[in-house]
Parts: structure tokens; sequence; C-alpha cells
């Protein structure tokens, strides 16, 4: 992967995300049963899934080699996280673009 191409992001239900989004985050409440259900499979199906409840807990290290990344919503009230979550990832990819992510371990 190009170090300073830019993470592409998807939103929607786990079987909606395409197979390149290989890191998905589920936001919402951490003791929802139905992220957790979710999170399970996500796994399972060999991506690797973090449930956040706010774009502060997103690691740089997660996305250092990310394509893509999918996005699932515990619900429609969250549209605010959501928000705050792609402006967090934007952080990322113009750390990406300065070099900044360079030797960050996974």
């Amino acid at each position: 992967m190009n170090e300073t191409s830019t993470i592409t992001i998807y939103v929607g239900a786990l079987w909606e995300l395409p197979a390149d989004a290989r890191i998905v985050l589920l936001l919402g409440d951490r003791e929802c049963d139905h992220l957790r259900e979710i999170q399970r499979i996500a796994e399972f199906r060999g991506r690797a899934a973090f449930r956040v409840e706010s774009a502060a807990e997103l690691q740089p290290r997660w996305f250092v080699q990310a394509e893509a990344v999918g996005i699932v919503l515990g619900s429609t009230a969250l549209r605010p996280l959501l928000d705050a979550v792609r402006a967090r990832l934007g952080e990322f990819n113009v750390m990406r673009a300065q070099g900044m992510l360079e030797g960050i371990a996974r």
C-alpha cells in the first residue's frame, strides 16, 4: 500500500461493507449485545473489529496499513459520533500523508 493513500470510509451494515474494508468500527455502547455479536461475526470473517464510544478512542496504529474502513452504527442516534469518527480518520489521513504514521507498530 502507498503510505500517502487515504483511507476510504464505508458506512452500513456489516454484510454491506466491501471485502477491502478489513477494519470495522462498531459505534455505540460498549455493553451492547448486538454490537458484541457483530464484532464476533466480523472477527470470524477475518476482519479487525473495534467497538468505540468516542472518536478519541481511535488508535492510529489500527489504521497504519488500512486502505478501507467499515463503520457500523449501533443506532441512528449516533450520527454525531459518526461525524466525529470521520473527522478523526481525516486527521489520520493527514498524518499518513506527512509520514507521521510510519514506524508505528500495528
